[in-house]
């Protein structure tokens, strides 16, 4: 099957809004606000006021790089662009192995885990496995289908994950204590620190939606307005929840470190409101698989169109024009680290690795700027200078201080890894230059010397 051409640009800010969305919220929320509030105390609030506000800053800084560089690939296109492959290739590295392969295969395996309750044969290994390759295939076939063809799973499963949680905070709000919500205590700074890394968890994701930036109609006005849309969504809907859950549950709150939101709903609606909210659980970790399987395998495709990885990854499909052998590449990763199951330490490393990423787009903007990249279009700019870039770049890194010694360990080894690897691809290229112009030298001599001996040579 030949390449069928470019990636066609059909998507717009509203789609990319509810992309960001998906991409970000997943099962996380469903359990961080308990497992936060028993590190952080009555002081949770600070640390989402600190997540949104780092959120906030980090893609500024992602609408302004996507608004210059409308290359498919996301960060990595952003980060190639300003640094150069080498950082452009760790960077899709960390983003859709270190966070995106890893998480879709542990909430993979919470969702069988989840439905085994009720057909308690797929908590046996074949059935297991079975299920799990069904589910990947299954969201890599809808998305090969076509870019619109996912993003509309994708966009109406959005919806439907977010009417559960937004009937909760309807419900819920008239019914805050807010005594509750009064912090009594500052924690330290490396108790905040290490809440803040843990909750971190919850936010990010949304990196992966501009992953599809060579899909989006118009970038230098798609992407920031998208960006902000998406942004606002989550920080208002994840603040809100925070304070539902914290105001009715109380001191209980910390106590609840499975589903919170569950037992608030329970309390506010009764039994119906606990299942609505499980169900919404599965519901959701649905959605980010199908979102991750269209946005992810765009970022092998963008480095394998740069000849940073195998070239039939960069193949587009003739009839729906769509990436299809990364998509089915990436699907097939993430169903064997689902199968296999060692997935708990991963949850720090996916959120450490796409905090190391946000450095770098940050710091990719202030490069992007003094080189004077963009399109046709005047791109979207930060207001103030480079203190934007920069403050969002120095409460990452602060963050990233918060892991521990395996932690660190692990992320350094990826990095190191991708970058392993990307100077065996270079040698193994030139190697393959090197034979090429030996074997096109070696033919151009025997076709001279042929000439020569020809008669009447």
């Amino acid at each position: 099957m030949t390449d069928g051409g470019a990636l066609r640009r059909v998507l717009g800010p509203g789609t990319l809004a509810l992309l960001f969305a998906n991409g970000t919220i997943g099962a996380g929320i469903f359990a961080l606000p308990g497992l936060v509030a028993a590190t952080l105390g009555s002081a949770t609030a600070l640390g989402y006021a600190i997540c949104a506000v780092l959120v906030i800053l980090i893609f500024l800084c992602f609408a302004e790089a996507g608004s210059r560089v409308h290359d498919s690939g996301g960060a990595y296109a952003y980060v190639g662009t300003a640094f150069g492959p080498f950082a452009g290739f760790i960077a899709a590295n960390l983003v859709w192995f270190g966070f995106s392969a890893c998480a879709n295969a542990a909430l993979a395996d919470v969702l069988v885990g989840a439905l085994a309750t009720s057909v308690p044969a797929l908590a046996q290994p074949i059935p297991r496995a079975i299920a799990l390759i069904s589910l990947f295939a299954c969201t890599a076939g809808v998305n090969i289908m076509g870019v619109k063809t996912g993003a509309r799973v994708v966009v109406g499963l959005t919806v439907l994950k977010l009417l559960p949680l937004v009937l909760l905070l309807v419900v819920g709000i008239p019914h805050i204590e807010w005594s509750h919500i009064v912090p009594t205590r500052v924690p330290d700074a490396s108790t905040l620190g290490s809440g803040v890394l843990l909750l971190m968890f919850a936010f990010v994701g949304g990196e992966a939606s501009l992953s599809a930036s060579g899909e989006l109609r118009q970038p230098s006005r798609t992407v920031p307005l998208g960006l902000l849309m998406g942004v606002a969504t989550v920080v208002g809907l994840y603040c809100g929840l925070q304070l539902v859950a914290e105001g009715v549950l109380g001191a209980d709150l910390p106590r609840e470190s499975v589903s919170p939101l569950s037992a608030a709903a329970g309390q506010l609606m009764g039994p119906w409101g606990r299942t609505m909210l499980l169900g919404a659980v599965s519901l959701s970790i649905f959605a980010n698989l199908n979102g991750d399987l269209l946005l992810s395998p765009r970022c092998l495709y963008a480095a394998a169109k740069d000849g940073l990885l195998p070239a039939p990854l960069a193949r587009v499909h003739p009839r729906f024009q769509t990436p299809y052998v990364a998509i089915v590449v990436f699907a097939a990763i993430c169903a064997t680290l689902a199968v296999l199951g060692a997935f708990k330490p991963l949850a720090i490393l996916g959120t450490s690795s796409l905090l190391l990423v946000d450095v770098a787009v940050c710091l990719a903007v202030l490069q992007l700027r003094r080189r004077g990249v963009q399109g046709a279009e005047p791109p979207f700019v930060i207001p103030g200078g480079p203190l934007v870039p920069v403050l969002a770049a120095t409460v990452c890194i602060w963050v990233l201080t918060n892991l521990t010694r395996e932690e660190l360990l692990g992320l350094s080894a990826l990095v190191f890894f991708s970058g392993g690897l990307y100077l065996r691809l270079l040698r193994a290229r030139a190697f393959a230059a090197r034979r090429a112009a030996a074997r096109a030298s070696a033919g151009a001599g025997a076709g001279a010397g042929a000439g020569a001996d020809a008669p009447g040579a």
